[in-house]
């Protein structure tokens, strides 16, 4: 039977299958959607028009069964923001190098790419997009799901296309051949390495987590060239929190700690000469997933929230109407949900019967008569309360890995010298909000900095320098791993840290 897809102006007409689903078509099209939850159905991300002979709605398109002569349209929010930050690091060029090479960042929710020349270091383009995997599941446990059935080569096919887009876009905007980029370095967590090597992440999903490979290795790779692929700590702590260490120079001495904010929560810790490291489940919250309203840091999202004047204050995306909140907005609006009373210290999100003028004015209740807090005027965007349990589920896991670690090291936190955040959430997190909410231990907050893209950082390292290189395996030798599933110490801090300090 045939389907015709229009992906935001790109018409396809293909042939689909009986029993296949409309996201089976969308998934096997490599068109880009969201489905959160993996395609059962639950998360809602993956709404699509259809046309048929019901007439003409919005449906799921993993719940939505092909029919011959079906007409599916995929809308976009708008292009995603390019996000780049960090200074390129000062490491040794290397000697006769010539030609241009790509460090490339395999992010779970988003894909940056850098353009260099290899004999003078410099960046003449960058370039980032969706991770075109998201179709298969916003988070890794997603992804290693539908490795196991059977999707491998469909995912790393479709990173493969999207870097070799991503290397023309890069060629096109610096006037550079395409056949003059000689090699590239890729980094991103354990599971996103495995797919994109073509090596199946399942033994990552169970006990004992173990990764087929941890690489620090070179992989060819069509219409790319040589890539070299970042070392891995484990399954959990992957190439991507290395090449941040090596970015900031986390074992240049003193206690400090490093915190990567994406899909994933991944930190490691720098005490007497060794870094204890770990990984939280989180969840991909931080990304804007398995939030009501949630959503990337694209245009109409509203990523800071405050009040002023008695009234909801934000800032949106691209300065257009808001459709929804990305990680660093849901952060802020809970955080003032707690400064001003109306969530309390365990994460109870209050109604207006509670509440005095004019934050009564915010709250109401949902369809199914659930308090929510709204954040626009005309009450479409709101927090509700499973948003601010599944808040209150992450952070405890954030804090918790770096009280765990803090043991482990046996030092107290107020002896940590300073906080670095990474990534594209950490660069734009308001670090206030994020100490309100008991993300870090609050006494961090005046050692806390963000320091933007540093897994792009450092793979630019790994792909300019050999002296990079020999520090990356330096930094890897110092590592311990805890298995933060398995511990005791993290369970008792994962507890306690659910709750809100409230003023």
């Amino acid at each position: 039977m045939k389907l015709y897809i229009d992906d935001a102006g790109r018409r396809l007409e293909v042939e689909a299958q009986e029993g296949q689903t409309v996201l089976d078509v969308l998934q096997r099209e490599r068109v880009d959607i969201r489905a959160t939850c993996g395609g059962v159905g639950k998360c809602g991300r993956c709404q699509v028009l259809v046309r048929d002979e019901e007439g003409l709605n919005y449906r799921l398109a993993c719940t939505t069964p092909v029919a011959d002569g079906m007409e599916v349209v995929v809308e976009r929010a708008g292009a995603m923001e390019v996000l780049q930050s960090g200074a390129a690091q000062e490491f040794p060029l290397n000697e006769g190098a010539s030609g241009y090479g790509m460090a490339i960042d395999i992010g779970t929710t988003t894909v940056v790419a850098h353009l260099h020349d290899l004999a003078t270091g410099e960046r003449l383009a960058t370039v980032g997009r969706p991770n075109p995997q998201i179709a298969f599941g916003s988070d890794v446990i997603s992804r290693i799901s539908a490795s196991v059935d059977g999707k491998l080569d469909l995912m790393t096919s479709v990173i493969m296309d999207a870097l070799r887009e991503m290397k023309a876009k890069l060629c096109a905007t610096a006037h550079v051949p395409e056949d003059e980029v000689k090699q590239a370095t890729i980094a991103g967590n354990t599971v996103m390495q495995h797919i994109a090597a073509g090596l199946p992440p399942d033994t990552i999903g169970g006990s004992p987590f173990t990764p087929l490979s941890l690489f620090g290795d070179v992989h060819d790779i069509e219409g790319i060239g040589p890539c070299y692929y970042t070392r891995c700590i484990a399954g959990y702590v992957g190439g991507d929190i290395v090449a941040g260490m090596l970015s900031c120079y986390l074992d240049k001495g003193g206690t400090r700690l490093f915190l990567d904010l994406g899909t994933n929560g991944e930190m490691a810790l720098a005490h007497d000469g060794r870094i204890i490291c770990c990984a939280t489940a989180a969840g991909p919250v931080f990304e804007g997933a398995n939030i009501h309203f949630g959503m990337p840091a694209s245009p109409g999202a509203i990523s800071k929230v405050w009040f002023e004047d008695g009234q909801v204050k934000l800032n949106v995306i691209g300065d257009v109407a808001p459709i929804g909140v990305c990680g660093t907005g849901i952060i802020d609006a809970i955080a003032l949900m707690v400064s001003l009373g109306v969530v309390d210290e365990r994460g109870r999100l209050h109604g207006a019967e509670d509440l005095e003028e004019p934050l009564a004015s915010y709250a109401g209740v949902d369809e199914d008569d659930r308090n929510v807090f709204y954040l626009t005027e005309d009450k479409s965007i709101y927090i509700t309360q499973a948003d601010v349990r599944m808040l209150q589920l992450a952070k405890a896991a954030v804090c918790a890995g770096i009280l765990t670690m803090a043991e482990a090291a046996d030092i107290d936190v107020s002896s940590i010298e300073s906080l670095q955040i990474a990534g594209g959430f950490g660069a734009f997190l308001n670090l206030e909000s994020a100490a309100k909410i008991g993300l870090f231990p609050a006494e961090l907050l005046p050692c806390a900095e963000s320091v933007g893209n540093t897994s792009g950082e450092g793979a630019t390292a790994l792909l300019l320098s050999s002296a990079a290189h020999e520090r990356e395996a330096e930094i890897v030798e110092k590592c311990d791993y805890i298995e933060l599933s398995t511990s005791m110490p993290f369970n008792q801090h994962y507890i306690t840290m659910m709750e809100f300090e409230v003023d």
